[in-house]
């Protein structure tokens, strides 16, 4: 986020300075951006040289570059009529002037990121449709057919951009498809695989059928990213994109990678090839490098080198704006050294001979007359800010300075920071520096205080006990808004939120902080997650925004020992505290033909623990289950008759105990 200490500027009047709060007088209206907001979004223009009544950058030219067709009225709906996608929700960034309400950069990005349509890549070879989905589908010809990247977050939406393709390109596309590679374990390029083709027409390519090429660990990752915490990750969410904020705020969430998530069916398919090392593939007549690059955007990722187009696909590795280090919906914290590591490695491989690098959110940079190094200074410039970012973390760091003292004290250089594809959009310094601090050192600061934090509502209560009363803290508050001080009106507020829930003076006050904040931040992510709470904050959860997911196929499609992981997660371990036996399970696989497999399982101290074993020593209770009932058991469906007596009872017992986490999907994250 860029920063401009507001305390600098030169006074306003109380009219033009605040949205001026009479006692009683705070409601649940958004409001337009005070005084000190408007200043403030006025010197990030002036420092970046945007116009504010005609907003636009070098960067949007890249993006909107070679537009085969576009989709600008573009609306996807279900099956059942409902709404999963439309771009006309975004048509206010057709407006060339910069509204009060958003940070200007960030307004000049999201128009880029709002183009929608069929884009030419390299001439008459590869084709992007960008605007459908968060992420892009992108097609590669091949020597009989088609080469798909990435298959978008649904199959509403992956298969409205293969038609849109097949129109635009006069070709049949979902019949030829040679070939198809994910790139990494996050479901936007995963998700939408039934939109792309049908699965029994996936397998190998000796057998007449079409071969799936995925990073090694992609379907462990897959796996932990939408199962193992995936509720909670969904959840955390509509933080991240501003789910229910886009449709009060002004100008809503907004766009810093692509759009929004979509609605939608989401599956996850299974390869049949997997990428463990480096390699070439000739893929029905293309040469195609792989580059592995675990550890950075994702646990399982890969690059790909196109030697005949001279084209670099880099997946999430490099987009057009600063990725996360760490996500605010919740993920393993990235190696920032690794990435820029496979970034240097793919400089000193086709660093000289790539003309054009393209990925799978944004738009491609290409080497120009004007710019005959472009995708190498792309690539260069990204790794640097990565790096700084790492080792001047670790400079404070090895300093004494704390995480949040990072996160106020770094500053990337403008030598960096010039080039538009790097800012900080969508990821940002402030976060990523947290990142690399909890990678080295962990989340503890070092200070015994912070050992063991009070949980935020006891923290609340001795806030508001030392504070006098809620009212008196809700006046200070005031006082910070009315100075400008959003981040400590909104802190103040919050904790009498999360000592008196329905003190509704403390939503409002902390929603319209929140709501300034949102309307000063560069990052998207901190803009939807301001404004997500100051919606919360107002009208409460909207149970409606809900990701419509699939969990029993990713279920389907995972190792039984993923399997019985979520169900020891789903286990209600107080529950089963008192309860401990043993039990021998059998798991057969028709529909495959593979193996059956042999585990036993402990019930004990509330913790279920499983080993492999081979064969049975007749001294436990066994049950044989298909692959699917075992899913089905975790459903809640009937344990299946046919086991015998022992053993179907404690099936029934370790049934008793689970609970079903999607019930919890809309837990409150902004109040107790």
């Amino acid at each position: 986020m860029t920063e401009i200490d507001i305390h600098t500027h030169t006074a306003l009047s109380d009219a033009e300075a605040v949205v001026r709060h009479a006692d009683g007088g705070l409601d649940d209206a958004t409001k337009p951006a005070t005084g000190f907001t408007r200043q403030l979004n006025a010197g990030v223009a002036e420092r970046l040289g945007i116009d504010l009544d005609d907003a636009s950058n070098s960067e949007y030219e890249v993006a909107r570059a070679h537009l085969v067709r576009p989709a600008d009225t573009l609306e996807i709906l279900d099956d059942q009529g409902r709404q999963v996608w439309n771009v006309r929700k975004f048509d206010f960034l057709k407006d060339p002037q910069v509204p009060a309400t958003v940070n200007p950069s960030l307004w000049v990005h999201a128009k880029s990121d709002r183009l929608a349509g069929l884009f030419e890549v390299v001439p008459d070879t590869i084709y992007q449709v960008r605007g459908f989905d968060i992420s892009n589908l992108t097609l590669v010809k091949s020597k009989t057919g088609w080469i798909v990247l990435d298959v978008l977050t649904t199959t509403e939406t992956a298969r409205a951009a293969l038609k849109f393709a097949e129109e635009g390109l006069n070709a049949d596309i979902a019949n030829n498809i040679r070939a198809i590679l994910i790139s990494h374990s996050h479901a936007d390029h995963f998700g939408g695989i039934e939109g792309i083709i049908a699965s029994e027409r996936i397998g190998r390519t000796e057998d007449g059928l079409v071969p799936i090429y995925a990073p090694a660990g992609f379907l462990e990752e897959a796996v932990s990213e939408k199962v193992y915490a995936g509720t909670a990750m969904s959840r955390r969410s509509d933080y991240q994109f501003g789910t229910a904020a886009a449709a009060r705020a002004h100008q809503g969430s907004l766009p810093g990678l692509s759009q929004i998530t979509p609605k939608g069916t989401v599956n996850l398919p299974r390869p049949t090839h997997v990428i463990e090392h480096d390699q070439t593939i000739v893929l029905d007549g293309v040469e195609v490098f792989f580059q592995l690059t675990p550890g950075t955007e994702a646990p399982a990722e890969m690059n790909n080198y196109f030697p005949q187009f001279r084209a670099l696909w880099l997946a999430d590795n490099t987009l057009a704006t600063l990725h996360n280090l760490y996500p605010i919906r919740g993920a393993q914290v990235r190696d920032a050294k690794a990435w820029v590591n496979y970034i240097l490695d793919l400089v000193h491989r086709f660093g000289a001979q790539a003309t054009v690098a393209f990925q799978a959110h944004e738009w491609p940079h290409e080497n120009t007359a004007e710019q005959p190094n472009a995708v190498r200074e792309y690539l260069l410039n990204t790794a640097a800010v990565y790096k700084y970012i790492h080792d001047q973390t670790l400079h404070l760091a090895n300093q004494g300075y704390t995480a949040d003292e990072i996160g106020r004290r770094i500053e990337v250089p403008d030598q960096l920071l010039k080039h538009w594809y790097i800012r900080p959009y969508y990821g940002s310094v402030e976060i990523n520096a947290h990142a690399v601090y909890n990678r080295y050192l962990g989340y503890f600061n070092g200070n015994p205080i912070n050992l063991f934090p009070l949980a935020e509502e006891q923290f609340a209560r001795k806030f508001v006990e030392y504070g006098g009363s809620a009212d008196q803290v809700l006046q200070r508050a005031q006082a910070d808004f009315d100075a400008g001080d959003y981040q400590w009106a909104a802190y103040a507020a919050n904790q009498v939120v999360f000592t008196d829930p329905d003190n509704q003076r403390a939503r409002y006050l902390a929603a319209d902080a929140l709501e300034q904040l949102g309307y000063q931040s560069e990052p998207s992510i901190w803009r939807n997650a301001y404004l997500q709470g100051a919606e919360e904050l107002r009208h409460g959860v909207d149970s409606s925004q809900q990701l419509i997911g699939n969990k029993g196929a990713l279920l389907s499609h995972v190792s039984v020992e993923s399997v019985l992981d979520y169900l020891a997660i789903s286990l209600d371990g107080q529950k089963a505290a008192s309860d401990d036996f043993e039990l021998e399970l059998t798991v057969e696989h028709p529909d495959t033909g593979q193996d059956a497999e042999s585990y036993l399982l402990y019930l004990r101290g509330g913790a279920l623990l499983y080993h492999r074993i081979e064969g049975s020593d007749g001294t436990r209770p066994h049950a044989t289950l298909l692959r699917s009932q075992l899913g089905a058991l975790i459903a809640g469906r009937p344990v299946p008759v046919g086991i015998e007596r022992d053993a179907h009872d404690l099936l029934g017992r370790l049934q008793g105990y689970l609970v079903n986490l999607a019930a919890s999907s809309r837990f409150n994250i902004i109040e107790p």
